[in-house]
């Protein structure tokens, strides 16, 4: 199902952030297994590693609705 994920959202909310320390943004990866979050800090990556989760449940919750309603279509 990851295939049917929105990783453009999900990585447009996670490079939108910016680092309070070091005024840097993160970069946000999608591979095989899933992502890879690339930030100046392991605090900062923490913080961006809860923000994907959320996001990934919102996405997840999101596709499953959308295919939900597809298949009970008439």
């Amino acid at each position: 199902m990851s295939d049917f994920l929105d990783y453009s959202a999900i990585k447009r909310k996670i490079e939108s952030e910016v680092c309070a320390g070091h005024n840097v943004s993160p970069e946000f990866i999608k591979t095989a297994k899933g992502f890879q979050i690339n930030s100046c800090c392991e605090e900062f990556k923490d913080k961006l590693v809860e923000k994907a989760k959320k996001n990934i449940a919102e996405q997840t919750k999101i596709t499953v609705e959308k295919m939900l309603k597809k298949a009970f279509k008439r």
